[in-house]
């Protein structure tokens, strides 16, 4: 009768385990935009929210504008505007989301769509200006707002 006793009890506390055992959860965030980190984040969100970004450069005789807007809320607009040599103007605006995608605040990464996602890298945000890399190419953002 005790080996039979022994021998439930131990189907029941490997069935114990196996439950327990399943019901932990183990989740990997990709991404690192807690609120929580510091006064320093804050300061660097807010700063980076605070007003419109926009840089200006000239391609194949067409002048480009670029605006960025970033919001708390963590969505933001991408603006494109181009003006051809023969003075005609279109402008193409982009939504996104975005989140800072390491916890020093380096990198933005920006969803446009499912399978549309910019990286802004080695983000530098001092004063009235915003520089990193978008995409590969080396951008000079200053705040316009």
């Amino acid at each position: 009768m005790r080996t039979k006793i022994l021998k439930y009890f131990g189907m029941v506390v490997v069935l114990i385990i196996m439950v327990s055992l399943t019901s932990c959860e183990v989740s990997i965030g990709s991404w690192y935009d807690d609120d929580d980190y510091s006064e320093i984040y804050y300061r660097t969100t807010r700063e980076l929210c605070s007003r419109t970004w926009q840089e200006t450069w000239v391609q194949d005789g067409k002048y480009y504008t670029q605006r960025l807007d970033f919001y708390e809320n963590r969505t933001g607009t991408d603006i494109i505007r181009i003006e051809h040599r023969n003075g005609y103007v279109t402008e193409d605006r982009y939504n996104f989301e975005w989140r800072w995608d390491n916890s020093s605040q380096t990198c933005i990464r920006m969803v446009y769509g499912p399978s549309d996602v910019s990286y802004f890298e080695n983000v530098w945000l001092a004063g009235n200006f915003l520089k990193g890399s978008l995409d590969g190419i080396n951008v000079n953002f200053t705040g316009i707002r």
